[in-house]
């Protein structure tokens, strides 16, 4: 069994705030906010690791999270749980882990992907497991009731691919206006095994709506994304007008409608990307944006936009120092701009990935290079919490441990809190931005050069405002800092 790692080394970020108190008392004060590797004005945060705690713990978390929007996400893991298969699981915004179903093999294994229906439950895939070992589609309550799925009239206790209908499914299940799922198979079909795009009801009633034969593309890795027009959109890494054979061609970009019939919007060569393995992310714009494992000026990956039209315009290309082969996709945040995560990068002595922020026209900017601890050749898409946070899979692309020995992570970009500081009746008050159930602590030193920081309270945000008060009358000079532990 292979494992992986978590663990998050500190850094120290620091944005000073002077303000002067009341000339009488000739005083001055700063305030600074610290951080865990912090970049720019984001915080990079553990929330949990995944350990060896038990024997069906769950390990590798390697799938985009779910919000509940209540204050929990739901994942998957693809190893740990019942006979390693894999579990699914849920973790609140404090990092509290709680399993909530393991896979058995016969129901599936190695779960990749998980989608929150409109009843409240939750409906995936698997790549392997089943009957056939060529995956199935699930449906779990969030209690851990896994319930019978209906097909071809019968009631299972799950949906099997077999081959001929698709196999090995990828991306994760994408709910459609018309209340189905639809979803893409990495390989199988009737025909050339290029992989096939499907719908599913609820019931279970199945429906091939594409097979891709190659040179329309081949092996869609990644899930589907609903347009603004009630189509979806996607990638297949493979295939393309260089098709020549399994693994073969460059990729492409397509659309396809409801009832299956299928445009190539561009075509991959190289010079503008190469084998995109991630999905696409709808932007404020209304244009799409993505991700391509190599290709661009240097072979090592791109980040691109593509408008329905089927212009695509290469944004960035990796060269190694800002980050290489994203296998990842991006997620638009509150501030308009992308975030993402390269499995690879030559920078900063480590070759364990980056995360980072582009903008709508390619300015991109290193948030983070991963140490090998605190994360490790990450491929998962992130996405955007109901408190404005990012929040991720951090797994190794190979299900190697990371270098303290953990199976994986869930992190999240926190918004750094902004900070005032004021003096009040001989005491000093401090407010900063929060969001509720964070940690935060305040920090005091009486000169700039001490190299310890005197914790003064931990507090945790009830709401987006949280205040400390140092009721020590007329205290000396000295800085404040508030740290995210």
């Amino acid at each position: 069994m292979q494992e992986k790692t978590k663990k998050l080394q500190k850094m120290k970020y620091s944005k000073s705030i002077w303000r002067f108190l009341p000339a009488y008392l000739f005083l001055a004060y700063s305030i600074s906010i610290a951080a865990q590797n912090v970049w720019a004005d984001m915080a990079f945060q553990v929330l949990r690791g995944f350990t060896t705690s038990s024997n069906t713990a769950p390990l590798h978390p390697d799938s985009a999270l779910v919000d509940a929007g209540n204050g929990s996400f739901y994942g998957m893991t693809s190893f740990g749980g019942s006979n390693n298969n894999g579990t699914v699981f849920n973790i609140t915004s404090a990092g509290v882990l709680t399993p909530i179903f393991r896979f058995n093999g016969f129901n599936g294994s190695g779960p990749l992907a998980v989608t929150l229906g409109n009843n409240g439950d939750l409906y995936g895939i698997t790549p392997s497991g089943g009957p056939s070992f060529l995956g199935t589609l699930f449906e779990v309550t969030t209690n851990g009731v896994f319930k019978a799925f209906k097909t071809n009239g019968n009631f299972t206790a799950f949906f099997f691919f077999g081959g001929t209908n698709g196999s090995n499914p990828g991306g994760k299940l994408i709910l459609g206006n018309d209340g189905n799922f639809y979803g893409t198979t990495r390989s199988g079909g009737s025909s050339s095994g290029n992989g096939t795009i499907y719908t599913t009801t609820t019931n279970g009633v199945f429906t091939v709506l594409w097979q891709f034969n190659g040179t329309n593309g081949s092996q869609p890795y990644a899930g589907l994304t609903l347009g603004n027009d009630g189509n979806f959109y996607g990638t297949t890494a493979y295939g393309g007008s260089n098709y020549s054979g399994v693994n073969t061609g460059n990729g492409t970009v397509f659309q396809v409608t409801t009832n299956g019939v299928l445009i190539t919007l561009a075509f991959f060569d190289g010079t503008n990307g190469s084998t995109p393995m991630a999905g696409l992310a709808l932007g404020s714009d209304k244009n799409f944006y993505g991700t391509t494992r190599l290709g661009g000026t240097f072979n090592l990956g791109t980040v691109f936009q593509i408008m329905t039209n089927g212009n695509l315009t290469t944004l960035l290309s990796f060269d190694g120092t800002n980050g290489s082969n994203p296998f990842g996709g991006l997620v638009q945040s509150v501030d308009g701009n992308f975030y993402g995560t390269t499995a690879f990068s030559i920078a900063n002595g480590t070759n364990y990935g980056t995360v980072f922020r582009i903008t709508t026209n390619g300015a991109l900017t290193t948030l983070a290079y991963l140490n090998g601890t605190n994360g490790l050749h990450p491929f998962a898409d992130m996405i955007l919490g109901h408190d404005g946070n990012l929040y991720g899979a951090m797994d190794d692309v190979n299900a190697h441990t990371l270098l303290d020995g953990s199976c994986g992570n869930i992190f999240r970009l926190v918004q750094q809190p902004i900070a005032a500081i004021a003096s009040q009746n001989g005491e000093t008050v401090l407010s900063w931005t929060s969001f509720t159930n964070e940690v935060y602590r305040v920090e005091y030193k009486f000169l700039l050069n001490d190299t310890i920081w005197i914790p003064l309270i931990t507090n945790t945000a009830t709401g987006n405002a949280t205040a400390f008060t140092n009721s020590f009358p007329n205290p000396p000079q000295g800085f404040y800092r508030i740290v995210l532990p």
